[in-house]
């Protein structure tokens, strides 16, 4: 059995539109710096900004199509910029922090997988990994 969650629709639209938008703002800034003598004194400045800006934006455009898959071995997080995979016996636990929830391994055992909240299912995988690992968050609290 494998379990799929994949960031909803309206979140996934939303991603879409936002970074969109963006990427046109800072193109069309980067036309203008060329052919507007306002705009040319500021060069050296808008144009790393302006790079910087796009390519941040076609990396989220990329990251809004990730999957993160649960099936009886292991949990994998697939997208075109991260692919992550933790064996299920190699899990430590999980924490909420911030929008994401973080799933653990051991130390050398590979990278966490980081999930937004935002991805359909998100009970049920939180419901999972509650009936078979510690919350590390919970923990921590408990020490302090």
């Amino acid at each position: 059995m494998e379990d799929v969650f994949y960031l909803t629709r309206g979140w996934r639209n939303a991603t879409y539109i936002l970074f969109g938008a963006l990427i046109c703002l800072f193109v069309s800034l980067l036309i203008y710096s060329f052919f507007d003598p306002f705009f040319r004194r500021g060069l050296f400045l808008i144009l790393p900004v302006s790079l910087i800006a796009i390519v941040v934006a076609v990396c989220g455009i990329l990251q809004a199509d990730e999957k993160i898959f649960w099936d009886n071995h292991s949990v994998r997080k697939v997208s075109r910029l991260v692919n992550r995979e933790i064996l299920l016996a190699d899990i430590k636990g999980y924490k909420f922090a911030w929008n994401y929830l973080h799933i653990i391994p051991y130390k050398g055992k590979g990278k966490r997988i980081l999930v937004s909240t935002y991805v359909n299912g998100m009970r049920l995988l939180h419901e999972e990994l509650a009936a078979r690992y510690p919350d590390l968050k919970q923990q921590e609290d408990n020490q302090q």
